[in-house]
């Protein structure tokens, strides 16, 4: 992660400008997928968080500076912390010719974040039960295909309470997984705590660690109407490893 100060005083200002050296910000630089398979919504909804986060400093000291790509390979993930992988679809994000799952790897691998979102999840877990792998950078996760739109009910767990300030939030859901961990290297962070999916109980945000990187995944929407931009922002500094 890169970090620069951040000047306060008016352009022109020299004295200012000279003085106030000690507001200091880490900046982020976060890639966000736009390409084959990707839902358009969600995009906008990730840029309008960190937009959000940017304006009214919600993020504690850290500037999230984004960009977009349509192609996801070893050029286009350099000099980033964390890529984000949208909702949209899943099984296309994993056969696209435009995504490269060896350079996401190698890039997480690294010291990176990945933060997958709805598809996002589905694609970066070890599996989708009965239907198909995933990437496998959450090698101890596993997904479950629900098909349900709506409101759902989420709670953290003892392990989340940095990511959710509060005992419970509801959050869009859009045909997302629900996901359970197969080994205790694997963190589930809040579960679904009504049975809008049928899974009550089940995971709905889990983290782990692949090389010397951190994975995250969330099976509903925090940047989709009812919009949670500190859960968003707190799993992207998790995921970058400035939080616990």
């Amino acid at each position: 992660m890169s970090a620069v100060t951040l000047v306060v005083g008016l352009p022109g200002d020299s004295e200012k400008i000279a003085v106030n050296t000690t507001n200091k910000v880490s900046v982020v630089k976060v890639l966000i997928f736009d390409g084959e398979g990707s839902m358009e919504e969600s995009v906008a909804g990730i840029e309008a968080c960190l937009d959000e986060s940017n304006t009214e400093n919600l993020s504690s000291g850290s500037y999230f500076d984004y960009d977009t790509a349509s192609t996801i390979n070893s050029n286009t993930l350099s000099g980033y912390d964390i890529l984000i992988m949208p909702g949209g679809n899943s099984a296309t994000y994993i056969s696209s010719t435009s995504i490269d799952e060896d350079a996401i790897k190698q890039f997480v691998s690294e010291g990176n974040g990945y933060l997958g979102i709805c598809a996002g999840a589905y694609a970066g877990s070890n599996s989708v039960d009965g239907l198909y792998s995933g990437w496998g950078l959450a090698s101890h996760v596993n997904t479950v295909n629900v098909v349900y739109d709506g409101l759902v009910s989420v709670s953290p767990t003892s392990s989340g309470s940095t990511l959710l300030d509060s005992s419970k939030t509801s959050l869009h859901h859009q045909n997302g997984p629900v996901m359970y961990t197969t080994s205790s290297s694997a963190i589930s962070f809040a579960t679904y705590t009504d049975n809008g999916t049928g899974y009550k109980g089940y995971s709905a945000i889990t983290g782990e660690n692949y090389g010397s990187g951190r994975v995250i995944l969330s099976g509903s929407h925090p940047e989709l109407d009812p919009q949670d931009t500190p859960l968003l922002v707190q799993m992207i500094l998790w995921a970058t490893n400035q939080s616990g």
